[in-house]
């Protein structure tokens, strides 16, 4: 894997500058350098972007400056004319997919088609499955944190082993005895152990967490497997310096499935934020039938093919109520906006949408580390930025709301992944926010699978 240290070393930036570049807490980026833990999917991508950016001028990085200890006597919200939005026309139309979605989750149905997912997070592609009218039957997941989510939300589901290399044959079978045709096997396979082409780790057993989730399709011999991961995994090599996505595909082929991958953006599926994964189908060859992915339904309305417009941030969350740092809702224990110290909201006050701190013209105002997606405002009237797992950061990336000066609540989050309202969520909030930023977006996630139900399992 990335010599994170060696590499932030050869380029001159200090730890406590990187870490600001790529939204990750100090403590944890040090985790990583010293080998104590292992980067997540989310945080893999993060990083060597940043590298290639740095490396390719498309960033510089900025020398530390002392951030001024001045006391403020007032605030500048307070001094200002508080600000607001109104609902955009698009709002209820938003609001009104995602009922759609949580009543198909809630829809009691008999003899439909069955799912086994894998490495389930909070239950965000499991969500879109269900909507779609599969049943899942049997799901895993190693983090209990993550786990205890789900179970809110998917209390009959059974749970296998939560490390899938402890997956048994004995478990397998159990399911099988009750369910012989699996219909859908789905899930995201971690992949920290590989890397861009460099350094690598060969020994993290991480790097075959794939192989050991098609060593399990393989004996269920489900009509077709899902597989989702970062885009980023496009371009990772193996310690045999070739591309991960050629030894999935063969992998693949060589259990009896035609397969092909596909990059998508949750926001071509109606959801209110760009988005991009990689999605691997596979179609068990004796169906005859070879992959394909559902249409995207935003672009273009003025095109050949009319589509409708792609749906906003302020589309996903304008009737919520308008909260500045350290508000919270009266009626929603999730919009709650987080306390950020004075000098950090004079920074970013003034900050016009789609622009940085750093691009403020005053240098007082400009933040002493970081890079044009630090410390900067999203657009209201466009897709959201990607939700991470550090949303909660006002310094990250893109994590600034459009208008209030702030970081994005929870609340808003779940609206930009496309979460009902009425998705149970506990633990603590960092949990919370890791779970929802790792998510699949349950409406790409529905839209998937129901392309999938009809176009591959009704058909037969």
């Amino acid at each position: 894997m990335l010599n994170i240290r060696e590499i932030r070393e050869e380029l001159g930036i200090s730890q406590a500058q990187f870490s600001e570049m790529i939204n990750m807490r100090q403590y944890r980026l040090s985790s990583l350098e010293l080998g104590k833990e292992k980067p997540l999917p989310d945080e893999i991508e993060r990083i060597s972007k940043a590298f290639d950016e740095i490396r390719n001028g498309l960033v510089a990085v900025r020398k530390k400056k002392r951030i001024s200890k001045e006391k403020f006597s007032s605030s500048i919200v307070a001094d200002n004319p508080r600000r607001g939005y109104v609902r955009t026309p698009n709002n209820e139309a938003y609001l009104q997919s995602l009922r759609i979605l949580e009543l198909e989750f809630n829809k009691k149905r008999e003899n439909c088609p069955i799912a086994i997912s894998f490495f389930a997070g909070c239950g965000g592609l499991c969500y879109g499955i269900t909507a779609a009218g599969f049943k899942i039957v049997a799901s895993n997941e190693l983090e209990e944190d993550y786990k205890a989510i789900y179970r809110q939300n998917f209390p009959d589901v059974k749970f296998l082993a939560n490390d899938i290399k402890e997956i048994t044959d004995e478990e397998i079978d159990d399911i099988l005895k009750y369910y012989p045709e699996i219909d859908l096997f789905a899930g995201g396979p971690p992949c920290q152990g590989f890397s861009l082409a460099g350094k690598r780790d060969i020994s993290d057993k991480r790097n075959t967490l794939f192989s050991y989730y098609l060593k399990i399709a393989n004996r269920v011999k489900p009509k077709v497997i899902l597989m989702e991961n970062v885009r980023l995994l496009t371009s990772m090599k193996n310690p045999d310096g070739n591309f991960v996505k050629d030894d999935i595909l063969n992998t693949f082929a060589e259990i009896g499935y035609n397969s092909r991958f596909f990059i998508v953006n949750a926001a071509d599926y109606g959801v209110a934020q760009n988005r991009e994964r990689v999605i691997f189908i596979g179609i068990r060859k004796d169906l005859n039938l070879q992959p394909v992915i559902a249409d995207t339904i935003c672009g273009d309305v003025n095109g050949l093919f009319a589509k409708q417009p792609y749906f906003t941030f302020g589309d996903a969350v304008s009737d919520l109520e308008f909260l500045e740092a350290g508000e919270k809702s009266k009626s929603d224990k999730y919009h709650k906006a987080v306390a950020h110290p004075e000098h950090v909201i004079r920074w970013l006050y003034n900050v016009p949408e789609g622009k940085s701190a750093h691009d403020n013209e005053d240098p007082s105002l400009r933040p002493p580390s970081g890079y044009n997606t630090t410390y900067k405002r999203q657009v209201w009237n466009e897709p959201g930025a990607t939700v991470q797992t550090t949303f909660g950061m006002i310094s990250g990336s893109n994590n600034v709301h459009p208008i209030a000066t702030r970081s994005l609540t929870i609340r808003e989050a779940m609206r930009l992944q496309s979460f009902p309202d009425s998705f149970k969520i506990e633990g603590k909030d960092g949990v919370v926010r890791t779970t929802i930023g790792n998510a699949v977006p349950p409406l790409l996630a529905y839209r998937i699978a129901l392309f999938i139900k009809s176009h591959y399992i009704d058909h037969q």
